[in-house]
This record gives C-alpha cells, structure tokens and sequence, in this order.
C-alpha cells in the first residue's frame, strides 16, 4: 500500500472531472496501485451521482474516465510528439519495459506509439507520453538500479508516481504507488534502490533547474515538451 497520496483537493476534482488531463492521468495511475484512494474517489463519484439525480441529465462523474481515455485518444492523434536529446540520440527501449505489469492507462498510453527514450546521464532517462495537452510536460522516467538522477529543483509543480521499484532523497523513501508532489524551491535527489531500476510517471509543469556541478551547462537544453 503507498504512504504517499494525492491531497483531498486532487481527488475532489479527479472525482468530478474537473482536474486537468495531465494530472488527471498521474491520479489515475495511482489509483490503480491505492484501495485507499479508490474507496475515496468512488464516495465522491457516488454522493456526486446522487447530487446530479436532482438537476437535468448530464454525464455524470462516473464517466469521467471514459472521458480522460476518450479525450486522450482523440487529442494523441492530432498532437505531433517532439523531444531533443540533450547527450544521445533518440532510441527505443520499449522492451525493456514489462508493460504487463503496468498500470492500465500507462499501458494504452505506451500502446499509442513507440516510446521516443532520451539519456539525460549516464544515469537518467526520459521518455515522453502524448496525453493531448499542452500545459504539462509528461512523461516516464527510469533511474538505473543503485544510480542517482541530477540534484535539481522545480520551476513548477511536479508530480511523481512510482511505476516500479523504489527511489529516496532526503525526506524519505517513495515505493510503487506512492504520489509525489514537488514545488519550487523543493530541491531534491532521486536515489534509486540498489538491487532494481525505478520507473516513474512524471507530470512536470515546467522545466527542473540543475542544481548540482552540471545545473549551469546543461539548464539551457533542458525544455519543457507537453504532449
């Protein structure tokens, strides 16, 4: 079970279908690793059917994730998918994913077309999710096992949902499931486990600024790409 969830705020407006697709799709695939959450979501969805019953037929918060797939797949197929490498070029690595153990809706996201990976180091790399948006940057992201991504901090909020294994920083160790949310000013370093590779959703807001030794060479490449 994950430690860490989304605020009552996030599942308010997951449950009502008002949270923005990007965000939308970090909830949902907590949902998929959290009995928790999902109990709390479908008393929202239940008591907000019920509110609805009283006012004129309108699609009610039940469909809301009829509609996040639906405005997903529409939106994928007129948005053009773009990233630049910033130290290798482009290379697919969709087969070292195990997507039969993925959630769902990060699945059909994988299914649409091929992952586009990019090596931000010799330890972190990044591939982007075409969720028909232009807001956020999302995207999976995979520490090698026992390895560090850069020290960076946060233009924007970020949020992290952890696909597979684990990674820590200084307040704490995130396993699968648990739901992250960073600010600026929240200056962290992802730590991956030893004995295994963590895979992550991230929905980024805005660009991270490197922090450490490489922050004022690589800062100017790092760009935020929403797709």
């Amino acid at each position: 079970m994950p430690l860490h969830h989304p605020n009552e705020n996030l599942l308010t407006e997951f449950a009502s279908g008002t949270l923005p697709i990007a965000q939308a799709v970090a909830v949902k695939t907590h949902l998929h690793f959290c009995s928790e959450c999902r109990q709390s979501v479908q008393k929202m969805e239940s008591f907000g059917g019920a509110l609805l019953e009283k006012l004129e037929p309108q699609p009610t918060p039940l469909d809301s994730f009829d509609n996040l797939m639906n405005s997903i797949e529409a939106s994928s197929k007129n948005v053009a998918q773009t990233s630049e490498a910033i130290a290798s070029p482009r290379h697919s690595l969709n087969n070292n994913l195990n997507n039969k153990t993925l959630p769902k809706l990060i699945q059909k996201l994988i299914n649409n077309e091929p992952l586009q990976w990019k090596k931000i180091n010799r330890t972190l790399q990044t591939a982007p999710l075409t969720v028909g948006q232009n807001q956020y940057q999302v995207s999976l992201q995979r520490i090698e096992a026992g390895d560090s991504a850069p020290e960076h901090d946060h233009r924007g909020v970020e949020i992290t949902v952890v696909l597979e294994g684990s990674f820590s920083d200084t307040k704490g160790i995130y396993q699968e499931g648990d739901f992250l949310v960073k600010e600026p000013g929240d200056i962290h370093q992802p730590i991956s486990a030893r004995n295994q590779h963590c895979l992550c959703l991230s929905v980024e807001e805005a660009p991270v600024k490197l922090t450490g030794i490489w922050g004022k060479l690589l800062n100017p490449f790092i760009r935020l790409n929403a797709a």
